[in-house]
């Protein structure tokens, strides 16, 4: 029979550890343990592992199976592997995986029925447990239904274990299996690209935001200057992560060029460093901010975007994302004939290759520039 431990955590409440060990030719040859938060969870755990142990043959099939390696294992393994590590997305897509219960899953045994099981669970919201195993509480396993372009991510993601994983781990990977799968949840519409956004602001919907950013900052220096960022945004045409980690020995301010780090990139973010030529207006910007930090824009990507959500219900503007702002700077490039208008060029500002996705930002609506003598200029130009 097994044996239940109680422990008490650091925030006072109490966990139950149900420990199940088994013998074979008088030594232990198995040994599986699982917390709980109540008592009457771990006996109930182990009555019914103890059941499932005593058939025959379970025992001997238990035992191999901890030998073998889970996906929880392989993709720690991975990860291992690779020399520069991630981009955030990925490293956040493959960390979530080994905490689902799929992660238990013992590779060799995944058929394509787990794998669709997988991405079923990951639409209708299942939650894994929280990384922090203090935030762990049952208000977290409430589900959270997902989008299919956002379980696309996470399979997609899933897909690079499966066809490179195999070598570093020593599994065969079921990589028929998994392409089966894929296929059925396209089939099913499960899984699927993110839709093209075509959302630009209005002038008037910057104008409020820029006049909210503005006051709520002269009103305490201390907040985010947001006003500042937005600007840099429109001007520079990159992301909030990018433009929050430029750091001032990468403007080069002689040739109006700024260097990207690890640029997003689909397969090769981690060391995709790319230099980027700077507008007139982006230059005039970066020099405007002060020189008393390592970098341009020292702020965290996370809250530029949450601020600036918070704003737009604030303010009532619908449907605007901080990153609508990189396809406004790319989409007015060609309005304005940046450089003849010329792609080429103007993928010198972006920074996206010839095979990129710069098409999925350009959503021109006129010829000329409708940020003309536009009374924001002066004010976002001047020293910060």
């Amino acid at each position: 029979m097994g044996t239940i431990m109680q422990r008490q955590k650091k925030d006072g409440a109490t966990s139950f550890t149900a420990v199940i060990r088994k013998k074979k030719g008088g030594k232990v040859a198995l040994t599986l343990a699982e917390t709980f938060k109540n008592k009457t969870a771990a006996e109930r755990w182990i009555r019914k592992t103890e059941r499932a142990l005593s058939e025959k043959g379970a025992l001997d099939r238990a035992v191999a199976a901890r030998h073998r390696k889970t996906w929880a294992d392989v993709i720690c393994e991975y990860c291992d592997a690779s020399p520069e590590g991630f981009g955030k997305t990925k490293a956040a897509n493959l960390a979530y995986l080994q905490r689902l219960d799929f992660g238990k899953l013992a590779v060799e045994e995944t058929d394509d029925h787990d794998f669709f099981r997988l991405a079923q669970d990951l639409l209708n919201g299942v939650q894994a447990p929280p990384s922090d195993s203090e935030a762990d509480c049952p208000e977290h396993y409430v589900l959270k239904p997902r989008k299919p372009q956002t379980v696309n991510s996470y399979m997609a993601t899933l897909r690079t274990v499966v066809c490179y994983g195999g070598p570093i781990s020593r599994v065969d990977m079921p990589i028929g299996a998994f392409e089966i799968a894929m296929r059925t949840l396209k089939h099913q519409r499960m899984i699927g690209r993110s839709a093209t956004r075509n959302r630009r602001p209005s002038l008037d919907e910057l104008d409020r935001l820029l006049t909210y950013f503005l006051d709520r900052y002269r009103a305490d220096g201390r907040r985010v200057p947001m006003h500042k960022i937005i600007g840099g945004a429109i001007t520079l045409a990159h992301r909030q992560e990018a433009l929050c980690s430029l750091p001032w020995e990468d403007v080069n301010e002689e040739k109006a060029r700024i260097t990207i780090r690890n640029m997003k990139h689909p397969r090769e973010t981690q060391g995709n460093d790319v230099e980027t030529w700077v507008t007139e207006e982006g230059m005039k910007i970066i020099n405007s901010m002060p020189r008393d930090h390592d970098r341009v824009f020292a702020f965290n990507p996370d809250s530029v975007s949450r601020l600036f959500t918070d704003a737009c219900k604030v303010l009532g503007i619908e449907d605007l994302h901080f990153h609508d702002l990189r396809h406004e700077a790319v989409s007015r490039f060609f309005e304005i004939g940046l450089g003849g208008g010329s792609r080429d060029i103007i993928m010198k500002y972006t920074g996206h290759s010839p095979d990129g996705s710069l098409s999925r930002y350009i959503h021109v609506e006129q010829v000329g520039d409708k940020y003309a003598d536009w009374k924001w200029w002066p004010i976002l130009f001047a020293p910060l």
